[in-house]
């Protein structure tokens, strides 16, 4: 007999349960008129997606499955968005059905939701947060032992609800326990266990902390008790709920109107700041750093030059010395080093960093499809094979005996760092200032800019994100696109080609380009670098005419947003502020035609 899903949550099944996306991410309504008749993600699509979660068996692609038996626990946390509460009330409420119990842990960040999963001995999490969105719109991230439920496990969720085939457990109704005070000191003592002597004996004044009104907030009294009464806390009273500020880590614009922010830079500090379940991080200092074209405000692709650095010089040494004291086979530990040598670049980075791996740091580069679960994936599987190959029964007795941590970043600024006590990566971004502050120790890095201006430089755009007129446009925009990419740089000499998740990138000596659409909502993204402001400028207007024609061809006739693209109008070096008008004809559009051959 099959299972009859809500109407609702049929219809909408496609927007919910998406096997191109690595959560779920859906609207919800608006300020006043929460989950009205056009929301996609209501409360009851959360109960189902908890339903499902703790009731189906999950298909890996390592042929394998992971799922919820009867009895087991899940933890269940939630930022402090105006619907977030209620939605996970709903998912708690679909996971106890199938007799699975719950952990509500309260307003937390992602990072503890992650944590408390080892800490409280559960066997699942669920985070519902819209990260650094709207308020008209929310998601949830969730995953079972290590592994996310994203992209074709969410594809096997659709399929269940499309077909009905779900079979429900006949099962005792699971337990719902609040466990907000213990989750919370459980992981704050982790991490005064592991920072806080460190840091005392450290001068912490040039440390700043914008917890951007998220969840960030609920840590404020840890980083006191880490960093210190002389640190900087920045942030505590916005409220991001309002509509007009986004707790976005990204955006200058953003950054710019937090309270006392720009005082704490003309200081010379150096501050942390979050998104709204505080998984993500940048860093940004000087004076100048969030005017248009200033630097000093860090992203993804900036602090993977650290990373690198401290991987390649620092930590792989020291793990290929603690394994030579371990009397592991030296063919052995060439393996593991070749493993722990690896840096994951993300297709949205500068070039530069690959050329600065393998030319300067002389390690190896292999680019990665984005999306913060498929990252964990390949972190874990590789800790996995560094553990088994050094001799170990696990990942964890193998940091337990070496002391290694791996840590990669995406340049959305997910900072993977793998965990002290069990190896599991994780992207806490509370965490991962202690981390970053005491790696820049390590580096002997007092202060960035000194740093950065040894790293070889290109001219970048920023992730460039503009809606689509709708998702159907969308992929038949990006289809029309990359087809016509592939078709002129196949075969071309001197240019290479990677695709990943809807995505294109194209890169030569200079620079490179890159096209393709988001995951997660109706918008179209793209990039563009080059070695002089001249090169940059003739890649972009190439894209844009490239760009505007396929819109043309779909009848999208929505501009360029130029609120979230600011540059466009207020960057006079791109000397493009009409955007939507370029086409074959400009002189850009031909030099760059003739550049490729």
């Amino acid at each position: 007999m099959l299972f009859e899903f809500p109407k609702k949550v049929k219809e909408n099944n496609n927007k919910l349960f998406k096997k191109t996306s690595y959560d779920i991410r859906a609207y919800v309504g608006e300020p006043g008129d929460f989950f009205n008749d056009n929301a996609v993600l209501t409360p009851s699509a959360v109960e189902t997606a908890g339903m499902l979660t703790a009731g189906m068996v999950f298909n890996t692609q390592n042929g394998g499955t992971v799922s919820l038996k009867e009895g087991d626990t899940i933890v269940v946390g939630y930022d402090n968005g105006p619907t977030s509460k209620i939605l996970a009330e709903s998912f708690a409420k679909g996971a106890a059905s199938q007799g699975v119990n719950v952990y509500d842990i309260g307003i937390s960040s992602s990072g503890q939701v992650y944590q408390n999963q080892e800490q409280l001995s559960a066997h699942g999490h669920c985070q519902i947060t819209r990260s650094h969105v709207e308020v008209t719109t929310n998601g949830a991230k969730f995953g079972i032992g290590t592994q996310g439920i994203h992209t074709y496990l969410l594809g096997q969720m659709n399929e269940a609800v499309a077909s009905g085939s779900f079979s429900p457990r006949n099962a005792k109704c699971g337990t719902i326990t609040d466990k907000s005070a213990e989750g919370k000191k459980v992981y704050f003592e982790k991490m005064k266990n592991i920072y806080k002597d460190y840091f005392s004996k450290r001068d912490n004044s040039m440390v700043a902390v914008n917890v951007f009104g998220g969840t960030g907030v609920q840590y404020v009294e840890l980083f006191k008790d880490i960093f210190g009464e002389t640190v900087t806390i920045l942030g505590k009273d916005i409220n991001v709920n309002a509509g007009d500020l986004l707790a976005d880590p990204t955006r200058k614009e953003m950054l710019e109107r937090v309270p006392s922010l720009q005082a704490a830079l003309d200081k010379g500090l150096r501050v942390h700041s979050f998104d709204l379940d505080a998984d993500r991080g940048s860093i940004t200092e000087g004076k100048d750093a969030l005017t248009l074209n200033g630097e000093g405000h860090y992203l993804g692709d900036n602090l993977a030059f650290i990373l690198a650095g401290y991987k390649l010089m620092i930590a792989v040494p020291a793990l290929k010395k603690k394994l030579e004291d371990l009397n592991v086979a030296k063919e052995k530990i060439d393996e593991i080093v070749k493993i722990a040598s690896i840096i994951y670049v993300d297709p949205r980075y500068t070039s530069s960093v690959k050329s600065y791996v393998e030319k300067e740091l002389k390690g190896t580069t292999e680019f990665h499809r984005k999306g913060h679960s498929l990252w964990k994936e390949t972190i874990t599987a590789n800790m996995n094979k560094m553990a088994a190959l050094a001799g170990f029964s696990s990942i964890k007795e193998f940091v337990a005996k070496t002391g290694y941590r791996d840590i990669q970043i995406e340049a959305s600024l997910h900072m993977f760092a793998t965990d002290t006590m069990d190896g599991i990566p994780r992207d806490d971004a509370v965490e991962n200032i202690f981390l970053l502050e005491k790696v820049l120790d390590e580096m002997n890095i007092k202060t960035l800019k000194p740093f950065f201006d040894k790293m070889p430089k290109r001219f970048i755009t920023k992730e460039i994100r503009t809606t689509s007129v709708s998702n159907e446009a969308k992929d038949a925009i990006t289809a029309s696109i990359l087809d016509t990419l592939r078709k002129t740089f196949e075969g071309r000499a001197g240019f290479s080609i990677v695709e990943f998740d809807g995505q294109i990138r194209i890169d030569w000596a200079t620079g490179f380009l890159m096209y393709g659409m988001s995951n997660t909502s109706p918008k179209l993204t793209f990039m563009a670098e080059g070695e002089t402001v001249k090169e940059r400028n003739m890649v972009l207007a190439y894209i844009m005419a490239l760009h505007n024609e396929a819109k043309k061809q779909e009848k999208d006739d929505l501009p360029m947003d130029v609120s979230e693209n600011p540059f466009y109008i207020k960057d006079a070096s791109y000397e493009m502020n009409k955007p939507d008008e370029i086409n074959f004809d400009d002189e850009r559009v031909k030099a760059f035609i003739k550049f490729i051959g």
